[in-house]
């Protein structure tokens, strides 16, 4: 009976056993899933299908209808990165200093939505290029916004599963973009005299124009600057979450300042983070070439192991094994309040299984094995992430241009290493490819030790400073003290016992 009735607590936020900060916890906690997630998780799939949607709409008459025969399909991918990696930065910047985040993020959505409806207007390849760049620019300023949102609303305890459920909503999105091509052109292949081609990205603008709105009052602001649109938002909800950030010890913005560049110049821990992110991000690329090993295959007649459909629905078992990866680790970071242990564990497994496939020379069954596991530790990136709440928790600056620098790194490595290392003529058996991996793996194990090292020693000093600051405010309060007996003390009277002060009756 007892465990219903905490149950019906939760439910209606009345636990009889909760105090009242808990209950307004509490309350903060859910008004935010209600409202920031949904536009959170959506946004999410929005922004999935807008980026993949011209890999669809090729193989669905786009290739022949604008004559691409060559490697134009390379190029839209190539200009959609660059615009995504030019607006990173720059987009960290603007929502610390100029523009707040609930302006921006769905601004820069109803932005893309727009640029995105203009594919269907297309006739040249290069007309596309310049639009892949546009809906790039915009798309960049979502992922590492999000992001940076979540850092500054939820704690250490409620983080990483709101960042897990905010990743998984991608594949959702993969999914649902399948589905939805499908569906346009089958229905709507020549209507009005468009391709269902042209349609799909008639449709696929329609949504984030129309849940562009929602986010000018579903997303929250920050705590020291909040959403006056937030209707949701109240005033104590807004005390709360900077009362919650206080406590934890971590900073909100303040906009950029010469002090803070200087902090993220000079700070080693940044370096070390950003080289660790940049290991364990290149340790995953591996797990991408999957359906390249699979297509190798072949019976002992010399004829193909798998038809064409499986080689697309094996992989999704592989997607699978990420989002239960994702959900579980990320939800026991939350349980336990720590990252790095579960951090410790992809780059065990990365390192243990990337090594087995470098031998190469083992059992298909064995790689088989090795490509699905090497799916767990896709999740490195988001525990990351949910680790930079507590290992740069003393600036919100360093927290958000960390997040926004380790994404366009990668995206800059992803436009040249595969080229080197995993090149599709060597497919399925890379010269470098998984020794590559092993390497970054084992190279992220090394500046791991140093980041936990680094974190630990921060917080010995941090207390270390505590008390340090509580022994000098009682020494000064000590010191006037004795100034203010001193003053009373009549001269050449020091060493007379001082007389019981006298309390009056009223």
């Amino acid at each position: 009976m007892s465990l219903l009735r905490r149950i019906r607590g939760w439910i209606f936020l009345n636990d009889p056993t909760w105090s009242e900060e808990k209950r307004r916890e509490q309350v903060l906690v859910r008004r935010l899933d209600v409202f920031f997630m949904i536009y959170a998780a959506f946004s999410s799939i929005v922004k999935w299908l807008d980026q993949n949607n011209v890999q669809n709409a090729y193989v669905s008459g786009m290739q022949e209808d604008l004559h691409l025969y060559g490697n134009e399909l390379n190029y839209f991918t190539t200009y959609f990165n660059i615009g995504y990696t030019i607006m990173i930065p720059f987009s960290v910047y603007l929502m610390n200093d100029w523009i707040r985040p609930n302006i921006w993020l769905p601004t820069a959505e109803l932005l893309w939505g727009i640029a995105t409806a203009t594919f269907a207007a297309v006739h040249t390849a290069k007309q596309v290029y310049g639009i892949r760049f546009v809906v790039g620019f915009f798309e960049g300023t979502a992922w590492p916004g999000i992001m940076v949102l979540l850092l500054s609303w939820y704690t250490p305890s409620e983080a990483g599963k709101r960042i897990a459920i905010y990743e998984a909503s991608t594949y959702i999105g993969s999914m649902w973009a399948g589905f939805l091509q499908a569906a346009l052109y089958r229905n709507l292949n020549g209507a009005h005299g468009l391709s269902g081609w042209r349609w799909m990205f008639v449709v696929n603008a329609i949504i984030p124009i129309a849940f562009a709105g929602y986010g000018y009052i579903g997303i929250p602001g920050y705590p020291n600057r909040p959403n006056r649109w937030a209707f949701w938002l109240r005033d104590v909800d807004v005390e709360t979450a900077q009362l919650r950030m206080k406590r934890i010890k971590r900073s909100l913005p303040k906009g950029w300042s010469w002090k803070a560049v200087k902090s993220l110049v000079t700070g080693p821990h940044n370096w070390l983070a950003w080289a660790f992110g940049l290991l364990g991000g290149q340790g995953t690329v591996g797990t991408r070439y999957f359906n390249l090993w699979l297509k190798s295959l072949k019976n002992a007649d010399g004829s193909k192991r798998y038809s064409v459909e499986k080689l697309n629905l094996i992989p999704v078992a592989s997607a699978g094994i990420s989002v239960v990866s994702l959900l579980t680790l990320m939800s026991l970071s939350d349980r336990f309040q720590v990252q790095w242990p579960f951090i410790l564990f992809c780059l065990l497994i990365g390192l243990t299984f990337s090594s087995v496939l470098a031998v190469w020379e083992i059992p298909d069954s064995v790689r088989f094995a090795s490509y699905f596991i090497m799916s767990i530790p896709t999740v490195f990136a988001d525990l990351q992430i949910a680790w930079y709440g507590t290992l740069l928790a003393h600036s919100a600056e360093e927290r958000s241009f960390m997040v926004a620098f380790g994404v366009v790194s990668m995206y800059c490595l992803n436009a040249g290493v595969p080229l080197s290392v995993w090149p599709a003529t060597e497919a399925p058996h890379w010269r470098i490819g998984w020794k590559y991996s092993a390497s970054c793996w084992a190279g992220a194990i090394v500046l791991f030790f140093c980041l936990v090292w680094y974190e630990r020693n921060s917080k010995l000093l941090r207390a270390r400073n505590a008390i340090a600051q509580d022994d000098e405010a009682s020494a000064n309060d000590q010191i006037e003290s004795d100034d203010r007996f001193d003053s009373k003390t009549p001269v050449g009277e020091e060493d007379q016992p001082v007389p019981a002060p006298v309390v009056l009756r009223e």
